[in-house]
């Protein structure tokens, strides 16, 4: 049974269900340039709805282009706006612009460049006008959808540059990322910025059935609604019920999901962000600085969480010994089950 988002093919958007009202929201918010923040929890399928509403765009009267991106790849500001960059120029298609401008942005972005963090701002700037020259460039207007993206990332983005952002001609803007994380992400003055926010519930009962069916799930009617309990509404513990049950195991008990959501949402929105990280990237160290920068923390307050959400459950610790390297051994995190 698939457990990965749905792609924009047709055979896959033949298997998406529900959702209905939530993609026209996002589809008129696009048509009418209003930037939108898509929250969720984990396994709720913002991937697969950010892919729908760019197949449902690109079918309206008056079509549009989506570019969309995974925040995740990105450790801060300046790595998203390159990659969106690179996307925008596959668009535009004439060339690399600028000669040289990846490689010279990427060591000046270096904390230990020759300008450190002190180049940080016009580095920003400099990527945010090649952005608005590759837009200038389009033939129709563009929808650019950033999906996953960490609270600090996106803080960096959509706060500090809302007004150069703003000031783009042409682009809509989509972002999607954590539900436990929503003070984060619109903490002034990135708040500002979005003019609608989205929230994914649950799946209903009745669209949990259609999802188990579209992705050719074999199962009784017991065993239908005995997956759909586990399930709880979010779409991936529904599948991941469903294959389980289909090997002939016990379901996952939404029940210890639901005290891990609760463990976590009691930490408050940072102990989101980091689960999400953990969820998304797999074991973390506190010291950690790709983790540290994208959910915005310090190494202290980082690990303080760590020990914390470890107490109630929700993490576990893996020791390893580093090849050649002696002493004690490298302490990371990991979540004890899928979320």
């Amino acid at each position: 049974m698939i457990m990965q988002p749905l792609a924009q093919s047709r055979a896959d958007q033949r298997r998406f269900v529900d959702r209905a009202r939530e993609t026209d929201l996002i589809v008129r918010a696009v048509t009418a340039s209003r930037p939108v923040l898509l929250l969720g929890e984990h396994g709720s399928g913002r991937t697969s709805l950010l892919n729908h509403a760019a197949w449902q765009l690109a079918r309206e009267d008056q079509p549009r282009d989506a570019v969309l991106v995974s925040g995740e790849v990105a450790r801060d500001a300046a790595q998203l706006l390159g990659v969106l960059v690179a996307r925008v120029q596959r668009l535009v298609n004439s060339g690399s612009p600028r000669g040289g401008w990846m490689e010279d942005l990427r060591a000046l972005s270096q904390p230990d460049g020759p300008f450190g963090e002190a180049a940080q701002p016009a580095i920003l700037m400099e990527l945010v006008d090649l952005l608005g020259e590759r837009l200038a460039e389009l033939e129709r207007p563009l929808c650019l959808m950033v999906d996953g993206i960490a609270p600090a990332v996106a803080h960096g983005l959509f706060g500090s540059l809302r007004n150069e952002l703003w000031a783009l001609d042409g682009p809509s803007w989509v972002v999607a990322g954590d539900a436990a994380a929503e003070p984060l992400y619109l903490e002034p003055p990135a708040d500002a910025f979005f003019a609608q926010t989205l929230k994914l519930g649950p799946l209903s009962a009745s669209a949990a059935a259609k999802l188990l069916h579209a992705h050719g799930a074999d199962l009784a009617e017991a065993q239908v609604e005995e997956a759909i309990a586990a399930g709880g509404g979010n779409p991936r513990r529904l599948l991941r019920a469903a294959s389980e049950i289909e090997a002939g195991l016990a379901p996952s008990s939404v029940a210890a999901d639901q005290l891990a959501r609760e463990a976590v949402a009691a930490a408050g929105p940072l102990a989101g962000a980091l689960v999400e990280y953990l969820a998304t990237h797999g074991p973390a160290a506190a010291s950690d600085q790709t983790l540290l920068r994208q959910i915005g923390a310090s190494r202290q307050r980082a690990s303080q969480l760590m020990h914390r959400l470890e107490s109630a459950g929700l993490l576990e610790t893996i020791e390893q010994h580093e090849p050649g390297r002696r002493g004690r051994p490298s302490r990371r995190f990991a979540l004890r089950a899928p979320l």
